[in-house]
């Protein structure tokens, strides 16, 4: 395989190389054990005390074990534990224990319209992947989920009998993970269509999440508009630094707002 390390790039090797081993290890490229080191090397092209300064990045951030003798594996419970905060609305659902299923209301490519075409960087018209669903729990009604994919990221993307997580299905035929999202909630009268669908009285008060999503290398990925149940939202507050290790510090105290998708076993 070659290596995808940029040519431009003017950070230390070691630091690109770990950069393109911790993509693959959250797209799931690597199942289990990730390629020895000298195979890395050959690769690579670089010398094998290279290789081990990258290994060893990945190995303190959590993404990597050792095992003497037999090599280095992907720590699974450390990556889950370190992107579960990038939650789709069906994880948060599932999170509350209840069934989740779908009903899938519309499906397919379409022309890219301006804001979505801005967002991906894409050509105006160019093909984006639009799917529409009403998500329930337990079999109650709780949210029409309007999703736009990148579909020049997603080749071959079909999803109109999708009945799983869409982080999930994009990570397991795709190979890519979502890793970094930017949210905002509003609340506002739902329009005559979604009350309906959500069972709400004409004039119903719903809160609308709207999405901006990126993968493992940065690229945009997702843009969506969630029309939920006035249910409870979950707020927190954290102090964050730098998203990744070869990424300069953010200025002193950087807080950000942290939301769930709601309560919605009440």
């Amino acid at each position: 395989m070659k290596a995808d390390v940029a040519v431009r790039d003017h950070r230390p090797i070691y630091i690109q190389i770990a950069e393109t081993l911790r993509a693959r290890i959250l797209s799931g490229y690597y199942k289990d054990k990730i390629d020895g080191e000298l195979k890395l090397v050959q690769e690579f092209k670089v010398s094998r005390r290279t290789i081990q300064q990258a290994l060893e990045i990945l190995v303190q951030e959590g993404l990597l074990g050792r095992q003497q003798g037999t090599g280095t594996f992907v720590n699974h419970s450390a990556v889950a534990k370190r992107y579960r905060a990038i939650t789709s609305i069906t994880d948060g659902i599932q999170a509350q224990g209840l069934k989740v299923s779908y009903r899938v209301l519309a499906s397919g490519a379409e022309p890219a319209p301006p804001e979505a075409a801005a967002f991906f960087g894409l050509p105006e018209g160019a093909p984006v992947y639009r799917h529409v669903r009403l998500v329930l729990g337990d079999e109650r009604p709780l949210a029409i989920a309007n999703t736009l994919l990148n579909a020049h990221l997603l080749e071959g993307i079909e999803l109109s009998h999708l009945d799983r997580g869409l982080y999930d299905t994009i990570r397991r035929r795709h190979g890519r993970t979502v890793v970094h999202a930017e949210d905002s909630y509003r609340p506002v009268i739902a329009p005559a269509a979604t009350a309906e669908l959500l069972g709400l009285a004409p004039g119903a008060a719903i809160f609308v999440a709207e999405r901006r999503a990126y993968d493992q290398e940065g690229s945009p990925i997702e843009l969506s508009v969630i029309e939920m149940l006035p249910v409870p939202l979950d707020i927190s507050i954290s102090q964050i630094g730098a998203d990744r290790i070869d990424k300069p510090q953010p200025p002193a105290d950087p807080w950000a707002y942290s939301v769930g998708f709601g309560d919605f076993k009440g």
